[in-house]
């Protein structure tokens, strides 16, 4: 099997990589915005997988999970915060009843 080296194919597959765990955190309030910041490193990495000239499906398979990992972790991220806002908010309410 010839095994060269391909420009790019690297950064597609740690593209690939950082999406899925980006996907995966994206479900896990406290870490959600680590992968947020794992999403954008994979868009990042396929950006250049691209500019390299690697156009194949590993590039894409890798924009497509950094970018749902993005939408997913930031969406997750922004309801924690609504939801601690909101805690915090009632907390302050109570105290203001007594």
């Amino acid at each position: 099997m010839n095994q060269q080296n391909v420009p790019g194919k690297g950064a597609a597959i740690g593209s690939l990589v950082c999406g899925i765990i980006s996907i995966i955190l994206s479900f896990f309030s406290v870490s959600s915005i680590v992968g947020l910041i794992l999403g954008i490193v994979g868009l990042i990495l396929a950006s250049s997988s691209k500019k390299a000239g690697y156009n194949e499906g590993l590039r894409t398979g890798g924009f497509v999970a950094s970018l749902i990992g993005v939408i997913l972790s930031a969406i997750f991220f922004v309801s924690c915060v609504a939801c601690v806002g909101c805690l915090g908010a009632a907390g302050g309410l109570s105290a203001l009843s007594y």
